[in-house]
């Protein structure tokens, strides 16, 4: 069909692709239409850390991961397992590389977590103690709690909890267009 482009036309053609065909030069044409709809979806932000991407920046995140130690080549080309997510080495996606998260990206999967003042991010402390396991262990794979994040999170605090005091209204407008929007709702 005209109206397809070649690289999905190529996976139309296959039904079988394999995980090379995901950095094929066909599939690469239709990447940039996949991560902007994600970004889309995701409010432009990381979907682990919630920092702010560009439509054109960061990666198109397999959340399971398609090779490696724990792969699941079959989720490969299923659009539910992709998320927009940024490619700082230190955090989030590269930091989990082919790891298995307890806790995946959906909504809602942050209310378990809890944000401190001081930027860090821990469990709620009534949790149980393996849902607690469960949220450490997600947040130090993603690598959460590195210290940029922390002081990102931490400064973006204090002028929101600076402007709730002066104007709530104004406050509650000033999370809808920042970084960590969803996390700052858990303070």
């Amino acid at each position: 069909s005209p109206n397809i482009s070649p690289g999905l036309h190529t996976i139309f053609l296959n039904p079988s692709p394999t995980i090379k065909d995901f950095d094929s030069r066909l599939f690469n044409r239709i990447k940039p239409m996949i991560k902007a709809q994600l970004h889309h979806e995701q409010s432009g932000l990381c979907v682990y850390c919630e920092r702010t991407l560009n439509h054109n920046e960061g990666q198109i995140e397999h959340i399971k991961p398609k090779s490696g130690r724990n792969p699941y080549p079959h989720l490969c080309f299923q659009y539910s397992n992709y998320a927009h997510g940024c490619t700082d080495n230190k955090t989030c996606g590269q930091k989990k590389k082919d790891g298995l998260l307890p806790i995946e990206p959906k909504i809602g999967c942050n209310n378990k977590f809890s944000l401190l003042t001081d930027g860090m991010i821990e469990a709620i402390p009534s949790l149980t103690r393996k849902e607690k396991h469960y949220i450490i262990q997600t947040r130090d794979m993603l690598g959460l709690n590195n210290s940029i994040l922390i002081r990102e999170r931490e400064k973006l605090i204090k002028s929101y909890t600076n402007l709730l005091e002066q104007d709530p209204i104004l406050a509650r407008k000033f999370l809808k267009n920042k970084a960590f929007k969803y996390i700052l709702k858990r303070l």
